[in-house]
């Protein structure tokens, strides 16, 4: 019964890592676009910036949005798409922006992130 039950514990710990491991961005650093132009496309949306780091290979952004709320995010660090986004609302605060399709663009008018029916990728949302 015990093995049964060791089995069963491994299974689950391999599948789990195996799920936490599809999160990672995997792509060279080579092609690594700077920080700086993620900081700027964010300045750009009415971000405040307060940090940029490195995550297991995406890029995490920490700061607050337009409207004041706390916000974190995660970047492809080559084409700069969100991967991932959590916002704390404060308060009582508008919700509904989050909720509609968003087209990030850099300055230079190149697309960053479109939504596209097509997609298999699209990012996690986490809203509280």
């Amino acid at each position: 019964m015990k093995s049964l039950q060791m089995a069963a514990l491994m299974a689950t710990l391999l599948l789990s890592t195996t799920v936490l491991a599809d999160d990672d961005c995997t792509d060279p650093v080579a092609d690594w676009q700077p920080q700086e132009n993620l900081r700027q496309l964010m300045i750009d949306n009415g971000w405040e910036v307060k940090r940029i780091k490195v995550d297991d290979g995406c890029y995490e952004v920490k700061g607050f949005d337009q409207d004041g709320h706390r916000v974190e995010a995660k970047f492809s660090p080559v084409t700069l798409e969100i991967l991932e986004l959590e916002v704390k609302f404060r308060g009582s605060g508008n919700r509904s922006g989050y909720l509609k399709k968003h087209r990030w663009q850099q300055k230079s008018g190149e697309n960053i992130k479109s939504e596209d029916k097509n997609s298999q990728k699209r990012p996690k949302v986490n809203i509280q």
